[in-house]
């Protein structure tokens, strides 16, 4: 989605960070915008029945050429499939998995020609009435996601329901291409937020907005253990505590590609942190683990993760195991 976009600011923006002026945009900051910007125009020009199948074709190259992010979507898969990295099925689903990326960085690059017909022709949104029950209380809610399928697609279909959408991203470089996607985006229901703006995320939750959080960033020491596919590893602090501390509901959701290549989207069952103790923190995260973890188990090969998810040293592993038992005894899993 937007949020997994790395993007920054410009010295002549510089209230995305808190008022402290950046420097200049550099030669590679500048290229990107406008190859950005060509691509989107050559894609928003041609109808996307050619362009999709150009895009899996592109995935394909990609997947050939990988290399490391190759041999990382396959750890990554073969974790959520529950078998060996280089399983034939893993490879497959693998393939598949950088069409499929291929294919939604497409669709987003069609934004600025998606009309509200095609929104609703491609997206549908089986229990959009969630987020009402959710911010019955008077809160906002956080939309508890990974990236797989097209999480971008539920900003146009939401706001056919008269829903939006906050997303967090990072606004620290590439200041000029993240002004244009900020615009492009919030024709179609996203508000972005940059991701040191934590004022504004309190603000959007308090006014009852809907915020946009992914939590398979993969393995920090320090953040919330868990157990994510059947491995220890860590989910991000954020979702949980935010939930404590503003009031907000969690709802995992789920944006899946169908064989047509258009959206089915869906609400799964609320999560709430009553307090921020460890403890309560730990135990709403890993049932948002939990959740999400099935979404991946469903569609594996429409999970694009290009980080490990999970621990890679053996130390790391052993710290990783270690607080999340920790986290079960109910003991204070943030302490050395």
């Amino acid at each position: 989605m937007t949020a997994t976009i790395r993007t920054e600011g410009r010295a002549e923006a510089p209230e995305r960070t808190g008022g402290v002026a950046q420097p200049p945009e550099r030669k590679r900051e500048l290229l990107t915008y406008w190859a950005y910007r060509l691509a989107e125009r050559v894609i928003c020009s041609l109808p996307r029945g050619l362009v999709l199948p150009v895009a899996s074709a592109a995935g394909n190259v990609v997947y050939d050429l990988g290399g490391g992010k190759r041999d990382l979507i396959h750890e990554n898969i073969g974790h959520a499939m529950g078998l060996p990295p280089g399983d034939r099925r893993v490879a497959r689903a693998a393939r598949r998995a950088f069409r499929n990326y291929a294919k939604y960085l497409a669709d987003v690059m069609r934004f600025p020609a998606l009309t509200e017909a095609d929104a609703a022709r491609l997206v549908a949104i089986d229990n959009v009435h969630v987020l009402a029950d959710a911010r019955a209380g008077g809160t906002g809610v956080l939309v508890c996601t990974v990236h797989i399928g097209g999480m971008d697609m539920i900003g146009p279909g939401l706001k056919r329901a008269g829903e939006e959408l906050h997303v967090v991203a990072d606004d620290t470089t590439y200041g000029r291409l993240y002004d244009h996607l900020k615009r492009v985006r919030a024709e179609h229901g996203f508000t972005i937020i940059g991701w040191r703006n934590l004022r504004g995320l309190f603000r959007a939750l308090r006014a009852g907005g809907s915020l946009v959080l992914f939590c398979d960033g993969g393995y920090r020491a320090g953040d919330v253990p868990v157990e994510f596919l059947g491995t220890p590893t860590t989910f991000p602090a954020g979702p949980g505590t935010l939930s404590a501390r503003a009031g907000a509901t969690m709802i995992p959701v789920w944006c899946q590609r169908t064989e047509h290549d258009t959206f089915v989207a869906r609400g799964l069952p609320s999560i709430r942190a009553a307090d921020d103790t460890p403890a309560e923190v730990y135990r709403a995260t890993q049932e948002l683990a939990d959740a999400l973890g099935a979404v991946i188990a469903e569609a594996p090969d429409q999970w694009y993760m290009f980080r490990p998810v999970w621990p890679q040293t053996e130390a790391e592993r052993a710290a990783a195991a270690a607080a999340l038992e920790r986290a079960r005894r109910g003991e204070d899993w943030t302490r050395p």
